[in-house]
């Protein structure tokens, strides 16, 4: 677990009942030694609280496009450019379809289109 340490992961939260499993991996990350920036849909937030995953990965957690935390009104760029990767966990099949289709309506969504293309690894896991 050597290669996490100062990796700084943004954890992706689409909708799922799987969300419960992500609270534990957020810890193993941080365990690891990487920083981890939860992002959450609003459908995400029907399974687990904001609240959770903020104390789990000791930062604020994100949930809408339109936060004003960020200077410059973009989180979705900010985000996306400073993680060393993105994991979607769970990833819901509806969450797929959009980024297959290019469809950016929230802040996971968006600032997965908007990661460079360059560095991109795509991992689906298989049954």
């Amino acid at each position: 677990m050597q290669e996490l340490v100062g990796k700084h992961i943004v954890l992706g939260l689409s909708g799922g009942v799987a969300c419960y499993k992500t609270a534990h991996l957020c810890r193993l990350l941080t365990k690891a030694g990487a920083t981890v920036q939860v992002v959450m849909t609003e459908a995400a937030e029907q399974f687990i609280t904001p609240v959770t995953m903020q104390a789990l990965s000791g930062r604020t957690v994100y949930t809408s496009q339109w936060d004003a935390r960020e200077g410059n009104n973009m989180p979705h760029i900010n985000l996306s450019r400073e993680a060393d990767a993105i994991v979607i966990a769970p990833c819901s099949a509806d969450f797929v379809g959009k980024l297959a289709q290019g469809r950016a309506d929230e802040l996971l969504s968006l600032l997965c289109i908007a990661r460079p293309s360059s560095g991109c690894r795509c991992c689906w896991p298989r049954p």
